[in-house]
C-alpha cells in the first residue's frame, strides 16, 4: 500500500527503486479505485517523509548514550501520526516502510532489519499509548513481552497485575513471557 523497495533491470544492470504497491491497468474498469489508492499511498508517503526528521531527532538524543525505556516511548509518540492522519489500518505497511527501508538504524541500531521488523515499531506505538506513569515501572523487554498480546494490553486490571508482579517477584523477561502467554491462553 505504500512505497516499497523493488529491484529492476535496466540495460542488464539491477537497480533498486521505490515503487507503489498499487498498479493502474488501463481498461480494467477499476481505474478510479486504483487512482484513489495511489493518492492515498502518496499521502502516506508524504506523511512518512514528514516524520523522518522527528525520528532522527529522537535518535540523535541517544547517539552518545544507551537507549532506555523513554527512547522507545518517544519513538512511539512520533508513530502516533498514523492515528492522527487516519492511517491506522495501513500501519503495518507504514512500519515496514519506515523500519525496513528508511530508518532501520533508528529501530534496530543497524542497517539490516530483522525478519520480524514490523513488530518493533508496533510495540513502540503501543507503548506510547500506555499511561506515562506506568512506563518506567518495567524494562523495554518486559513491555515488549506484554504489548504483543492485545487482550492483555486492553485489560487495565490484568496489565496492572502484571506490572505489580514484575516488581514484587522481580520476573525476568523469560518468566514474564511465559506468564503473559499463560494469561493470554486463559482469556
Amino acid at each position: 500500500m505504500v512505497l516499497r523497495k523493488k529491484k529492476i533491470k535496466i540495460d542488464g544492470k539491477e537497480i533498486e527503486i521505490d515503487a507503489f504497491d498499487t498498479s493502474l491497468i488501463p481498461g480494467s474498469g477499476t481505474e478510479e479505485q486504483a487512482i484513489d489508492r495511489l493518492l492515498k499511498e502518496e499521502e502516506i508517503e508524504k506523511e512518512i517523509s514528514n516524520i523522518l526528521s522527528k525520528l532522527d531527532s529522537v535518535a540523535s538524543e541517544y547517539k552518545s548514550k544507551d537507549k532506555d525505556i523513554w527512547f522507545y516511548y518517544k519513538i512511539g509518540q512520533v508513530l502516533q501520526f498514523v492515528d492522527e492522519k487516519g492511517f491506522t489500518k495501513e500501519r503495518n505497511l507504514i512500519w515496514e516502510r519506515i523500519a525496513d527501508n528508511l530508518r532501520p538504524e533508528v529501530f534496530f541500531g543497524k542497517k539490516t532489519p530483522p525478519k520480524k521488523s514490523k513488530r518493533y515499531p508496533e510495540i513502540m506505538y503501543l507503548l506510547a499509548k500506555q499511561d506515562q506513569d506506568d512506563i518506567p515501572r518495567v524494562s523495554w523487554s518486559h513491555w515488549f513481552a506484554i504489548l504483543q498480546y492485545q487482550k492483555i494490553c486492553k485489560n487495565k486490571n490484568i496489565l496492572e497485575d502484571l506490572l505489580q508482579e514484575c516488581k514484587h517477584k522481580k520476573l525476568s523477561s523469560e518468566q514474564l513471557r511465559k506468564r503473559v502467554q499463560e494469561i493470554n491462553k486463559s482469556l
